[in-house]
């Protein structure tokens, strides 16, 4: 079997860290499986693979606006740099002959770049199943109605894809229906639960700081300047009783994590720019400050700690809405950015310190494998199987 996947990766680490968990579960399922991922990631080497997982990395672009790109690297226009990833794509599509095609996020790629290579398939490699993963939450419904709408993306995806994954529970969030997709097209959807890592429930190893810390991490860091901050003059209002680890993420600037260096002097705090082991850093913290990326927050959740989210809210709502769902079902605690000061975010952690976890909690994180699982049952047309919930008190 032969998996090719295709992850955008414009911004951040969570499409990637998602599209990894899946190809370890497609490498497990069958023996002699081939996965080939496709990511724009800058960070794609930094995370160990399995054997027979392997990855091109497609040059790297940054989006600078709404809808708006820019080669990050490179020294071309961003016009040339997508024809080049383009044709990367579909070159690695009809030389790897993939028995699947599975999409993260962007239905067409960014900015159209793998309809090429969905037609392509289409027209010659006909028994390739295409798959289009979603995210459990993309962006206010009506926005992503609005988009998909106006540049066809709903009619496309009834055309170019055979199955159509959600990575996320529908009891906790169910907007599929409201993205105006055809009856045929839903009819093809299957939620599958949270895709990510389970936390360990023994003590970590090899973590910077004993056990019971409080954890700050704003993802990737490209804008958590703001968080991490607020959180360290936190601290300088009166000596804490605990230990503080903060992951700045490998995408913030220099000049803003040499200013949060400065700032955390003197303070019991460990400052580090990334963590590959992420579960791990977690498994040891007592209270956790997080933004609300997808990765993060299903970590959270099935580690069962206190958590603080600090949604993004701008260009999308994605983090907004889910923190907010969650916040309803009590299980996490939420601040606004719009209201994030030094005063409220620590006394935001010293109550989730002494809270400690959500002992009733239980979060599955096994969305992976049932993607693969429907994966495979619509390859060799099989019952396809019933997700399991996916959250629950």
């Amino acid at each position: 079997m032969k998996i090719l996947m295709y992850s955008h990766d414009s911004y951040g680490l969570g499409h990637l860290r998602r599209t990894l968990a899946l190809a370890e579960s497609f490498a497990r399922r069958e023996p002699g499986t081939s996965v080939l991922i496709l990511t724009g990631s800058m960070v794609s080497g930094a995370y160990r693979m399995s054997r027979n997982i392997d990855l091109i990395k497609l040059p790297s672009a940054v989006k600078v606006d709404h809808g708006v790109y820019e080669p990050s690297r490179m020294a071309v226009s961003f016009e040339a740099l997508k024809r080049l990833r383009s044709r990367i794509i579909k070159s690695a599509a009809e030389t790897f002959e993939p028995d699947v095609f599975l999409v993260d996020k962007a239905p067409l790629g960014m900015k159209s770049e793998v309809v090429a290579t969905l037609e392509y398939l289409r027209r010659e490699q006909p028994g390739a199943l295409t798959v289009l993963g979603l995210r459990d939450v993309m962006d206010d419904p009506e926005r992503v109605r609005r988009s998909w709408l106006t540049k066809g993306i709903n009619k496309a995806i009834e055309r170019l894809y055979d199955l159509i994954l959600v990575y996320g529970p529908r009891e906790v969030y169910d907007p599929i229906p409201l993205y105006g997709l055809s009856p045929e097209a839903l009819a093809r959807t299957h939620y599958v639960g949270y895709v990510g890592k389970e936390i360990s429930s023994g003590e970590a190893s090899g973590l910077p700081l004993p056990p019971g810390y409080a954890l700050v991490t704003p993802g990737g860091g490209g804008d958590g300047f703001e968080v991490v901050r607020n959180y360290l003059e936190g601290l300088r209002l009166s000596e804490p009783d605990f230990d503080s680890l903060v992951v700045t993420g490998p995408l913030m600037e220099d000049e803003d994590r040499r200013s949060l260096e400065r700032l955390a002097e003197g303070l019991r705090v460990e400052l580090v720019d990334f963590r590959p082991d992420m579960e791990a850093i977690i498994a040891g913290a007592r209270a956790v400050v997080a933004m609300g990326g997808y990765n993060t927050t299903t970590e959270l959740l099935a580690s069962r700690k206190p958590a603080i989210i600090v949604p993004r809210v701008e260009p999308r709502v994605e983090q907004l809405i889910r923190a907010e769902q969650l916040s309803r079902m009590g299980l996490v605690d939420m601040i606004h950015p719009n209201y994030l000061t030094p005063e409220v975010i620590r006394t935001k952690v010293e109550g989730a310190m002494r809270r400690g976890s959500h002992a009733g909690i239980y979060v599955d994180l096994s969305g992976a494998e049932h993607a693969v699982d429907l994966v495979y049952a619509a390859l060799t047309n099989e019952p396809r199987p019933e997700p399991r919930l996916a959250a629950g008190a």
